[in-house]
This record gives C-alpha cells, sequence and structure tokens, in this order.
C-alpha cells in the first residue's frame, strides 16, 4: 500500500512538473502504508523569513522525519554560489539544500517547543532532483542526501527517503548525539498522531466540507467559462443549436448567453422544461429583470407590464399557459434541456414569442441531442433525440438554416463517472475530452435482491456519504420511478423522516416552498426531474433495467448528475451487465 497523502490529490494549481512526479511516486509506492506524506507546508515560522515552504514531509514511523525539497528544472547550474534553475535568470543565494536544512530546522525548532517529546524524534532534510542526474559533491551535503533521476530509476522513492534516514541515524550515532536513541524508534504511533494533529492545526490538511464544496464549484465554473469560447466563436449567427451530452456545461452556456443577450440591450426570454431547473435558472438571472418584473416563480401577471432589456425565466409549462393566444414577443430566446422541449406545441409557440419568428429571430438552443428523452409522470417524452435534431435542421424544418455547434468537453464530471455513464447509456460519441482530474475515488455499485434490501443499502449509502462530508443537501437521491413510488419515499422511521424529503411537494403551488421548511434536508425526486442539476454526491436508486434504450438514457443522465460521489444500487440481476464497466 502507498503512503497516506495529504492532500490526497495534488491541487490543479500546483505549477511544480517535479512536484507532480514525485506526488505520483509517493502515490504508486507500495509497503509504506502505515507513512504519511504531506504535501506544499507553508511554514509561518521560518528561520531566515517571515515565510517560507516546504515541498513535502515525509513522516516515517520508527525512523524519523524528512523534509523533502523538489527540484523540478530540466537543467540547473552554480555559477559564483549562485544557484539557477532551467531558464529562470533569477539566482537563488541559498542553494537547494540549504533551503531544505532550513525550513527543517524552522519547523523541528518550533515543533519542539510545544511538544517537547518529540525532541528525540530525527528530523532530516534531502533534495529530489527528478529530471537531472546530479553528481556534484560538497561539504554543503551528504551524497545521501541527493535523490536525482538515476536513483529515482533504481529504487521507489519511500526507499530512498528510508535510506536518507537510515543514514542520519548512523551519522547520529557516529557523532555520539546524547539526544538521540536509536533502539527507542521514534516517532512512536502516539508521536506520528501527535505530529499530524500539530500540523494539520496549522496548516489545515484536511479540506473542510466547506472548502472542499467551493472548490469543486470554482474548478467545475472554471471550466465551463473556458467553453464560452463557442459563444463567442458563433456570435455572427443569430440562431444556434448547441447539441452536446450531459456535463458539458450546457445550462451555465445557456444562462451566459441569456445575459450577453441581455447587456447587449435586448429582452430575453429563458427557458427549460421542469421546475427544479426553472427556479435555479430564475435565481441565477433575478439581476436581470427587466424593469416591472417581479421574478417570482410563476409570477406571469407581471409579464404584461414588464418592459425594457433584461431576462425573463421560466419553464416552458408556464410560458404556454401565461403566453395564451396572443404572447408578448422577445427580441432572443434560449432554450436549455432542448432535446426534451421542442414539441410541436412548443415550437409554435415559440415561433410566436420571438420576434421574427423561428425563421428570422435569435434563439439560443442548448441540448443533449445524441440520446432519447426522458418520460416523467407527466407524460412528457421528446422520443429519439438525434431523430429530432435531424427534423429540427432538415430543410422545410421549424430551424433550417440554424447554426449547430457541438460541445464535446466534459466540465462537470470526473474522468471515473463520465466513462461510466457512457459506457451504460453505450454512447457512440462520448466525450472528446474530461477536463477535471481523477480524484481516485471510484463510482460504487450495490446490488440488492428486494426492497427491503435496498432500503437498507441507501440507508447505508446516506450515513457513509454523512461521515465523509456529504451530509444534508450536499446529496441527492434520484431514481427512474416517480416520487411516491422509489426507494428513498419508502425509507421509513428515524433518523429519516426528518433527514429526507421530496425536491417537490404533490400539489404544492410553489416548487421547493414547502420543502424549504427543512432546510438540512437531502432531497430525493425521480431522474428526469433534475436535468440541467448536480450534486455533490448522487445515489441512484431502483435501477432494475436496462433492456430499453430509455432506462439506459436514464441511468446515464443520473450518473452525470454527480459532482464527487456516486452510488448505484443495482438489482442483482443486472450484476452481469454492470460488473464489466464498473
Amino acid at each position: 500500500m502507498p503512503p497516506r497523502l495529504i492532500p490526497p490529490s495534488i491541487p490543479l494549481s500546483t505549477p511544480s512538473e517535479g512536484e507532480r512526479v514525485v506526488f505520483a511516486a509517493f502515490a504508486a509506492a507500495k509497503g509504506a502504508d502505515d507513512w504519511i506524506v504531506l504535501h506544499s507546508l507553508d511554514l509561518a515560522n521560518h528561520q531566515r523569513r517571515l515565510a517560507g515552504e516546504i515541498d513535502f514531509l515525509v513522516i516515517v514511523p520508527g525512523k524519523g522525519v524528512v523534509v523533502l525539497e523538489v527540484k523540478g528544472a530540466h537543467h540547473l547550474r552554480r555559477h559564483d554560489g549562485l544557484w539557477f534553475y532551467g531558464s529562470d535568470q533569477r539566482p537563488d543565494e541559498r542553494g537547494p539544500f540549504k533551503q531544505a536544512s532550513e525550513a527543517m530546522h524552522s519547523l523541528r525548532e518550533r515543533l519542539v517547543r510545544q511538544h517537547r517529546d518529540l525532541a528525540r524524534v530525527v528530523f532530516w532534510s534531502a533534495v529530489c532532483f527528478p529530471f537531472v542526474d546530479f553528481a556534484e559533491t560538497s561539504e554543503e551535503w551528504h551524497p545521501w542526501q541527493v535523490i536525482d533521476r538515476r536513483a529515482l530509476a533504481k529504487r521507489s522513492l519511500t526507499q530512498l527517503c528510508e535510506s536518507v534516514l537510515d543514514h542520519a541515524r548512523e551519522e547520529l550515532v557516529a557523532h555520539e548525539e546524547p539526544w538521540f536513541h536509536a533502539e527507542r524508534h521514534e516517532p512512536r504511533e502516539q508521536q506520528v498522531a501527535e505530529l499530524l494533529r500539530n500540523l494539520r492545526g496549522d496548516f489545515e490538511f484536511f479540506e473542510s466540507p466547506k472548502s472542499r464544496a467551493q472548490r469543486v464549484d470554482d474548478e467545475v465554473r472554471r471550466y465551463t467559462e473556458e467553453q464560452f469560447e463557442a459563444l463567442e466563436t458563433i456570435d455572427a449567427n443569430p440562431r444556434v443549436i448547441f447539441d452536446g451530452p450531459a456535463g458539458t456545461g450546457k445550462t451555465m452556456l445557456a444562462v451566459e448567453a441569456a445575459r450577453r443577450g441581455a447587456v447587449a440591450g435586448r429582452r430575453v426570454l429563458l427557458l427549460c422544461l421542469r421546475k427544479p431547473l426553472g427556479r435555479w435558472l430564475a435565481d441565477e438571472t433575478r439581476e436581470l429583470l427587466p424593469a416591472g418584473d417581479s421574478g417570482a416563480p410563476g409570477a406571469g401577471a407581471a409579464d404584461a407590464a414588464a418592459s425594457g432589456p433584461g431576462i425573463v425565466a421560466r419553464t416552458i409549462d408556464e410560458h404556454l399557459r401565461l403566453a395564451g393566444d396572443a404572447p408578448q414577443r422577445y427580441d432572443e430566446i434560449v432554450v436549455d434541456q432542448a432535446q426534451d422541449l421542442l414539441r410541436p406545441d412548443s415550437l409554435k409557440a415559440l415561433d410566436l414569442s420571438l420576434t421574427g419568428g423561428l425563421a428570422g429571430g435569435v434563439y439560443r438552443f442548448f441540448g443533449d441531442f445524441g440520446r432519447p428523452g426522458l418520460s416523467d409522470s407527466a407524460g412528457l417524452d421528446a422520443g429519439d433525440g438525434p431523430t429530432a435534431l435531424a427534423a429540427l435542421l432538415a430543410p422545410g424544418g421549424p430551424c433550417a438554416g440554424a447554426v449547430r455547434y457541438d460541445l464535446r468537453v466534459n466540465c462537470r464530471n470526473t474522468p471515473r463517472v463520465a466513462q461510466l455513464a457512457c459506457t451504460c447509456a453505450g454512447m457512440a460519441r462520448g466525450y472528446s475530452r474530461v477536463r477535471r482530474p481523477d480524484d481516485e475515488f471510484e463510482p460504487q455499485i450495490r446490488y440488492w435482491h428486494d426492497e427491503a434490501q435496498q432500503a437498507a443499502l441507501l440507508a447505508d449509502a446516506l450515513l457513509e456519504l454523512d461521515e465523509q462530508g456529504f451530509g444534508g443537501r450536499r446529496t441527492v437521491v434520484l431514481s427512474p420511478r416517480d416520487d411516491d413510488q422509489c426507494c428513498a419515499h419508502g425509507l421509513a422511521g428515524n433518523p429519516w423522516t426528518e433527514r429526507l424529503a421530496p425536491l417537490l411537494v404533490a400539489g404544492a403551488t410553489a416548487d421547493l416552498d414547502v420543502v424549504e421548511l427543512r432546510p438540512s434536508a437531502t432531497r430525493y425526486c425521480a431522474i428526469s426531474r433534475f436535468q440541467g442539476l448536480e450534486a455533490p454526491a448522487v445515489v441512484l436508486t431502483d435501477v432494475a433495467d436496462l433492456d430499453s434504450a430509455a432506462a439506459c438514457s436514464a441511468l446515464y443522465v443520473g450518473c452525470t448528475r454527480a459532482l464527487e460521489r456516486l452510488v448505484i444500487l443495482a438489482h442483482e440481476s443486472l450484476k452481469a451487465k454492470l460488473e464489466p464497466i464498473a
């Protein structure tokens, strides 16, 4: 087993290629499962400077602690006592060995001041040159403090770090250091825990759920913003249909397209199919409401009085109900979930609502036309996506002459979730690229043979996710079944009567208003209702059929809602189909 790495994955912001190589070497090491490796420590109380940094701190039980400085340059030189790395012409007066030694002594002194029992633990420094062969010798360092390319090619990084400590201990014995007692084999288990507690408190090695949520949200938004070039490259085209699988940023692009239209002075109608996404779209664009519009969900009475540029966001059903036979016209229409929305009645309403109509107006449609549409309890079913798109764009079709733009880069999911979703759906055309890094968390598939066992598996999954920091609204439970028939609905007894709540309440006039009375509850709903939305953790229940294209499509949509964790509860009869792709 490799050592315990903190953090468990190297941040995307790490600029050093050398540190990434060293991190990967630690992650691939074996036989060091009781070791702890901390990456990138900010050192507040440095001997010479107000602040310093340790690239890697390696805690080896029974041996000691190694402060490892990494120099990832592909060539380096020392001239007149100054060190130069790669093409960087800025000189380093101290050099890597002195830098590592000073950081090590600063850290050790601070720790020993606070915890005297750590005074006998061996602290030593070393320098790693992962890309060069470093053969220089000097009185400033011992040869065994050098870990270069050749050394890494011959031995594992953990073996090399252990060798540094072995030599260091021999050096202490040879110099008869009175404080060192080799037979004590420190740090002991209690001292390791003490080191970790102290360093974690000072340097926040463990990411809090709030911090993790913010990081993932920023990550997804940053990658999606890179997709904004899709809007810019076709800005000259008034009528565009964006086609891309789940996770390619369609919803955020739809919001951005609507914002650009409003900023350009146009009155924009932003539409989607289902209420939860409609509520989210309305919240995201509330600052750009036209003058006179209240922005209340479902409140269209003010629509007739609203005027001027801005964004009106609502579901297609709300629009059809409010528009009537003589709908107010908009300068631009933006549609999300277009693969499920562009039905004949909807297209007619859009044509009447758009200045210039579909033939001559300005619109942006965003959809996933590469799969069958999802049906729901309302009986909405868009049928076959590719066929629907071909009919839209065909000569004489309602969107003939529109530009089609393919989105193929996944911005939302981790690579393992994206791969599982594509395989489950049997997608011939997957993603050209998955932007988010691999967090090494495998999607989990757990099998049940009856409803009672599935309920127990769901309870276990929710408790485990809560322990991992995905409690309450950070998890959503999705099902191909209607809300009142899904596994989550039947999960009775404490604590679930307070911890679980439907995303929508049947018969509620304003979606989400009633369930807001329990803001910390985990939500559950049908997969179809959660399209366009996402959650840090997703549990898919009631997966009992993969024979139809619609069932595979539902599983694909459900999987791609997950930002960080995915658990699938499937009937044991599907094991032969799912195990090869798990």
